[in-house]
């Protein structure tokens, strides 16, 4: 998962315009969204490898204000991407240097050598998004408050 992660962060960076803040600097939450096509006979290896590496590395860069959430899911019916990683921070540039550290944190712990869940999901197309109204939001998470 390390290496396969590096992919989609250089892509970002090699696209200008991507990383614009708007002007006033108050800008909504961002959503980074990476889904991969997964093997699924080989899937609880690869859950259960994240859950072990990759999940205490995201829970400490939480824990630090480098981003507010990351997580896993995998849909029962949808299209042959069937696996989801998602990640919440203030901004693309917060994601992208919360991806580059864990990716740091992971091969120092780890090291190199092919991940589980690479192996799992050799496949995947990423995606950042600025976060618009949502139930439940009040007005300074970008939301208006509003039922």
């Amino acid at each position: 998962m390390r290496r396969i992660l590096l992919v989609p962060l250089l892509a970002a960076l090699a696209i200008p315009g991507t990383l614009v803040a708007q002007e006033d600097g108050d800008q909504p939450p961002a959503l980074r969204l990476s889904f991969y096509m997964c093997d699924f006979t080989k899937l609880d290896e690869a859950m259960e490898e994240a859950e072990s590496q990759s999940i205490p590395v995201w829970n400490d860069l939480i824990a630090e204000g480098m981003v507010q959430s990351h997580g896993y899911f995998v849909h029962s019916w949808a299209s042959e991407y069937n696996v989801g990683i998602y990640t919440i921070g203030e901004s693309i540039e917060s994601i992208i240097a919360a991806v580059e550290e864990s990716g740091r944190r992971l091969q120092e712990r780890y090291g190199d050598g092919p991940s589980a869940f690479g192996q799992a999901c050799p496949h995947h197309r990423d995606g950042f998004y600025v976060l618009g109204p949502s139930a439940g939001m009040d007005e300074s998470e970008g939301g208006d408050g509003q039922e």
